[in-house]
């Protein structure tokens, strides 16, 4: 009866590792159920799922909560779910000492279409209190603006003359409509079945400085053309430059922050970022690459932290390292897959802050991967959505004309952003319900 109620009827006989994500999160619900609870208790249960699987899984979870009747008390750093779940929402103010915050009532009948609120202007004011009260109890701002000091003039070993790329001020040269260019990109993977295209057709220009985010469904290859770019997995067909450069292997004009920051945990945050700096300023003295891991560290509010091992920092301080450690290169392009997934909401929040700051001194370019609708609008120019795989290519791009510098208050307030919003969330539903792939759509940099 659960195993119906998940929609894994399908699948009942399938071994643990042979089910996906979001079909493992299904039958952890269904055995809750089974065991006919008073209470159910659910503890961010969706918060490793990517944006669909997560979209279906709310539906299903209100859909089961309506026919049984559960009391449920859910834990989640997601607002846009928590709107989406509850009868009530009452946040947890931050420890040590944690306590209760106001409670704020859900008044929208049910079921609830995701569509339909999402332009309801009562659901655009609770969204915005209730977020609002979380950056005023939660987030530090000082870590964002925190002084540190100058950068040396000093040039990477990948740079032939001049100063470091990712310290020029964007102004001081013309923008360069072809400073990364995607070309038919294609990405085919052996399989026992035959040869599986991921990606197809991928083409796509951008210019010196921007920012552009790629969002789409899990699977769908996003991260695979991250991968390509950064040279850490092969081209099947068609080519990547940058600045008139291709890209065939992995290289220090590249750098990647992921999910997971990955980072030595027997040596400090300092001797992390160290280890880039070294091996790309090896002409430069000691001294001053010490000021150019100061500087980041400083930057991203580690300057108080920058001696300690990283298996003593929480899992938003080593991704702070992450950050500086990859502004640290000076490189040409910023990757960014998916870097802040992991983390809980106001975390988050605080390290997209960090993020353009530090990306606003540099103007560096950079593709961040991401399934958040938010963080894409608020990080980028322009946003690349694409259609779901195999053969997966770009379905549209929405240009994102909200002024710089940006933060999450003015976002909530600017008269565009449910705008941008509807239509990334209107694309992706698209896309959850089966719609085939479009063709490549080739783009030339606004």
């Amino acid at each position: 009866h659960y195993i119906d109620m998940v929609g894994l009827s399908h699948a009942a006989d399938r071994k643990p590792a042979e089910l996906s994500g979001g079909m493992r999160q299904r039958v952890a619900v269904a055995r809750a159920l089974a065991m006919d609870p008073e209470v159910l208790l659910l503890d961010e249960p969706l918060s490793a799922l990517d944006a669909l699987t997560r979209a279906k899984l709310q539906t299903e979870i209100e859909a089961i909560w309506s026919e049984e009747k559960k009391t449920v008390v859910l834990i989640t750093n997601d607002v846009d779910e928590a709107i989406l779940l509850a009868d009530r929402i009452i946040p947890l103010n931050p420890g040590p000492g944690a306590t209760l915050g106001p409670e704020f009532k859900v008044p929208f009948a049910r079921p609830r279409d995701r569509a339909a609120i999402n332009n309801d202007p009562a659901y655009k004011r609770l969204r915005a209190a209730i977020t609002q009260y979380l950056m005023d109890v939660g987030i530090d701002h000082a870590a964002a603006s925190e002084d540190g000091g100058g950068l040396p003039n000093v040039v990477p070993v990948a740079f032939n003359s001049g100063p470091p790329r990712a310290h020029r001020e964007a102004a001081a040269s013309p923008i360069e409509n072809r400073y990364v260019e995607f070309y038919e990109v294609k990405k085919v993977y052996p399989t026992p079945k035959g040869p599986l295209t991921v990606v197809e057709g991928f083409n796509l220009l951008m210019r010196k400085g921007e920012f552009v985010s790629l969002i789409g469904h899990s699977g769908c290859g996003k991260s695979t053309v991250l991968s390509m770019m950064a040279g850490l997995n092969d081209i099947s067909g068609g080519g990547i430059v940058l600045d008139n450069k291709e890209i065939t292997i992995a290289g220090p004009d590249r750098a990647v922050v992921f999910q997971s920051p990955s980072l030595f945990p027997w040596l400090s945050a300092r001797e992390n970022v160290s280890l880039g700096v070294d091996r790309v300023f090896p002409h430069s003295s000691r001294s001053e690459r010490s000021d150019i891991v100061e500087y980041y560290l400083a930057r991203v509010g580690l300057a108080d932290a920058m001696d300690k091992p990283a298996s003593e920092l929480s899992n938003g301080m080593k991704q702070r390292v992450g950050i500086a450690r990859a502004f640290a290169l000076s490189p040409k392009l910023l990757l960014l897959d998916e870097p802040f997934g992991m983390l809980d909401s106001l975390t988050r929040w605080q390290l997209q802050e960090v993020l353009m700051d530090v990306w606003s001194r540099t103007q560096v370019t950079a593709i961040c991967v991401t399934h958040d609708v938010d963080e894409a609008i608020l990080l980028a120019d322009r946003v690349v959505m694409m259609t779901n795989g195999p053969h997966a290519t770009i379905g549209r791009i929405l240009d994102v004309d909200i002024p710089r510098p940006r933060t999450r208050r003015a976002l909530l307030d600017h008269p565009r952003y449910y705008e941008y919003r509807q239509e990334l969330l209107s694309f992706l539903d698209e896309f959850e319900h089966g719609a085939a792939g479009r063709p490549a759509v080739r783009s030339a940099a606004a």
